[in-house]
């Protein structure tokens, strides 16, 4: 009898599958004389990788809260303790998460260590100190200086980064009692290599007239590289993850039926409200592609470079640690290599850090694109600063703009 030739798994199950495996271990990590790490969703975690750390993303777990609409009820938990509403909707929902036990994915494992990259904001680092003093474990701060363009300075900004990259290996083994291994760190530094590459190929492929992806599409493929980077298994989900979208392509299937309109989206995305804003763009044959946070993951590493000087320069520079003009470039690089022709751009109430900025991204996008760009305020996670009726009513007004533009065009 001939043997049951086994079904590839799509991506949508190595998805499932993948989290589920990663959360397991994390789990009955301590079982197995494995750690746990608190770590942001920007830091070396290749470091933590090599070592047998299990790398745990409390970010991730306040996403999962708030998508399941549990955002003001956690945080409200937190303001009644005199944390402010105006701090970070992820830091209020992870905490009130520790303070009620309610989660959606049945929690995270607590932590034996903490590393807080203040890359992306200086509001995780406090977060980190606070979850810090509640399970009395060590913290590593690591510091990333502005990644401003002089080359001097880049050249001893990364000095001072590896330096705290030495130190970090140097807490490692205290932590372990285990010697590190450097090789095992260029392994798993190959690994991230390659698992990079192929995520950005993934991304590139919004290019495509008409996209079979979204930023929705990629919002949820990002997950995999945020926290099983690293490891073999992240490559191969990204190539079936390839493999599939390019399938799509190749056969002219795009995901918003009728594509008219190719937006490019700034700040993170407003999780509570995902399916509902694709739904309406999609209405106006309007498909969001890319924006600057779902690519700062697509990391370069040189893996003939000394792995803690490859490290550093990635990490120090992603786009919410560089220069308001650089940012703009990196945005405009976007926008013309997938063809777009209009902008949403968040002012985001939970991350000050990203949105500082937006306004004058939005005067610079408008001017050298010639596009106009709708701007609004709101949160990512709390619905409670989310305005339904005139949000989408000034979405509707935007598109119908752009309608009225590519009338007279045609």
């Amino acid at each position: 009898m001939s043997e049951k030739v086994q079904e590839k798994k799509s991506a949508k199950e190595l998805n499932k599958i993948l989290t589920g495996e990663y959360l397991q271990d994390a789990r009955t990590a301590h079982e197995h004389g494995k750690y746990i790490a608190y770590t942001t969703a920007v830091s070396p975690v290749e470091l933590f990788v090599a070592h047998d750390i299990i790398p745990i993303y409390p970010e991730n777990h306040a996403v999962a809260c708030l998508t399941k609409r549990m955002g003001a009820k956690l945080s409200q938990v937190m303001e009644n303790r005199g944390y402010t509403s105006h701090l970070c909707a992820y830091a209020r929902s992870d905490l009130g998460y520790r303070v009620t036990g309610e989660s959606p994915m049945g929690g995270i494992p607590d932590p034996d260590f903490n590393l807080a990259c203040n890359a992306q904001c200086f509001t995780l680092t406090k977060w980190f100190e606070v979850l810090s003093r509640a399970y009395n474990v060590p913290i590593f701060v690591f510091d990333t200086p502005q990644w401003i363009r002089d080359p001097e300075a880049r050249k001893e900004i990364v000095k001072y980064c590896v330096q705290q990259l030495k130190e970090l290996v140097a807490a490692l083994e205290e932590l372990t009692g285990k010697k590190y291994d450097y090789d095992r760190l260029r392994e798993v530094i190959k690994y991230s290599r390659d698992a990079s590459l192929l995520y950005r190929k993934f991304l590139d492929m919004a290019a495509y007239k008409p996209s079979p992806i979204s930023i929705f599409d990629a919002l949820i493929h990002m997950a995999i590289t945020v926290y099983l980077r690293g490891t073999p298994q992240c490559v191969d989900y990204y190539q079936t993850l390839c493999d599939e979208v390019q399938a799509k392509a190749d056969q002219g299937i795009g995901v918003v039926e009728n594509e008219q309109f190719r937006l490019y989206w700034e700040n993170l995305p407003i999780w509570f409200k995902f399916r509902d804003h694709f739904n309406l763009l999609k209405s106006y044959g309007a498909n969001i592609l890319s924006s600057l946070y779902i690519h700062a993951w697509s990391y370069e590493f040189d893996c003939d470079k000394d792995p803690l000087e490859t490290l550093a320069e990635n990490y120090v520079s992603v786009f919410s640690n560089v220069t308001l003009e650089e940012r703009a470039e990196m945005a405009l690089d976007l926008f013309q290599r997938y063809s777009m022709n209009g902008s949403l751009m968040f002012v985001n109430r939970s991350c000050k850090a990203v949105s500082f900025a937006v306004y004058t991204l939005k005067d610079v996008i408008t001017e050298k694109t010639g596009y106009p760009a709708l701007i609004f305020e709101s949160d990512m996670g709390d619905p409670r600063f989310y305005s339904e009726t005139q949000i989408k009513t000034r979405i509707e007004a935007y598109l119908e703009t752009l309608q009225g533009r590519a009338a007279q065009v045609a």
